[in-house]
């Protein structure tokens, strides 16, 4: 499993983000990956490889307005590579790495909405990771019954089953 992370954007010149919590962005990854692809065809010796890009708000209300048509900045925002009308298909034939897509994420709308909802902002970025990652893999949350699954498989995959777990 490899993350590769961008940081490249000038608004985030007082953010941080930490080996510990690229650790356990991985951790989770690696923990749903392998739960979500476990019947697939795919070898499990491929690779699997996530863009994480983390911007400011005024980067990431540009690409909420081009991608969705809303002009302001959200917390996150997804673009899955294996996606046939809304459906996730992974190739069957893959050797080596693949890429699932591109996870952008403002760590800004992150923290707000964490003190708005009185949380702890690094477990509100973690949420937010892993929603992102849920939809690299084909979940979304259009309709009501989309949403109750992916907020069910977010909240199993969030449960700390012990201490360093997630």
């Amino acid at each position: 499993m490899n993350i590769n992370l961008d940081l490249n954007d000038e608004e985030l010149r007082d953010f941080e983000i930490t080996d510990k919590m690229l650790e356990e962005f991985k951790g989770l990854s690696d923990k749903i990956i392998s739960q979500e692809l476990r019947d697939s065809s795919l070898d499990p010796h491929v690779s699997i490889e996530i863009s994480l890009t983390l911007l400011g708000p005024e980067r990431m209300q540009e690409l909420n307005k081009r991608h969705r048509g809303i002009d302001e900045p959200t917390d996150v925002l997804s673009f899955p590579l294996w996606e046939e009308e809304g459906t996730f298909c992974m190739p069957e034939e893959i050797a080596g790495e693949v890429s699932l897509g591109d996870i952008v994420i403002c760590p800004y709308v992150v923290a707000e909405n964490a003190r708005v909802l009185g949380k702890n902002p690094e477990e509100e970025l973690k949420l937010i990771y892993v929603h992102g990652l849920l939809h690299l893999l084909g979940y979304d949350h259009a309709t009501p019954e989309e949403e109750a699954i992916m907020w069910k498989k977010q909240d199993e995959y969030l449960i700390t089953k012990g201490e360093g777990d997630i």
